[in-house]
């Protein structure tokens, strides 16, 4: 089942009733913490490294082809690296939603494991965790030898990536878009949140 724009206290509460053995599957740009960390390594990567870029294009072409979008930029990523330079530079955009996390480390301690599903590069993805202090393992786009390793956890591909990691189906699924649907119904409660506000974030 999946509910979308659900009152905070409801999330709060369902993941309060997780325990030993439950999985929690959540998205992390626009879910975890504001600011999308494949958009802003691509910002950096024009700015910085690659002036040829051309972010406006990459950002109208996420529009009509969102998973090609998010190949693209972990394609970037790869070649380019992540430098210390886009690190920091990552740490300046995002911004964490305290409560829901606050509410996911209450689950783990309770025992649940809590898993980052993410159409961001994995290292971008790796990187904003670790900035944050959040040892949750993450599944993100990956590539290896110039090729995204599918299925790239993307749309469709994020339950296929999570069952590709041998996965039970989790209790509570979390994510903010149409993209995170599929993920979402693999739950047994799947919630669609809107992206952070400033408040959840101050």
């Amino acid at each position: 089942m999946i509910e979308r724009r659900p009152l905070r206290a409801t999330v709060e509460a369902a993941l309060a009733a997780l325990g030993p053995g439950d999985l929690v599957a959540t998205d992390a740009d626009n879910t975890l913490w504001a600011g999308d960390c494949g958009d802003d390594a691509m910002r950096w990567l024009k700015a910085a490294r690659e002036p040829g870029l051309d972010v406006a294009a990459y950002l109208a072409r996420e529009q009509v082809d969102y998973a090609g979008a998010c190949r693209e930029s972990a394609e970037h990523l790869a070649r380019l690296g992540l430098t210390p330079g886009l690190r920091a530079f990552l740490a300046t955009r995002l911004r964490l939603r305290g409560w829901l996390v606050q509410a996911l480390q209450a689950a783990e301690g309770r025992g649940a494991a809590v898993v980052v599903v993410t159409a961001a590069p994995l290292d971008s993805a790796r990187e904003a965790l670790a900035h944050f202090g959040l040892p949750w393992p993450a599944l993100g786009i990956t590539v290896r030898d110039g090729a995204v390793v599918e299925p790239a956890p993307v749309g469709p591909g994020k339950a296929l990536a999570w069952q590709a990691a041998g996965h039970a189906a989790p209790a509570v699924a979390l994510g903010d878009s149409v993209h995170d649907e599929p993920l979402l119904a693999l739950a047994t409660l799947g919630f669609r949140l809107d992206p952070p506000t400033d408040e959840e974030c101050g």
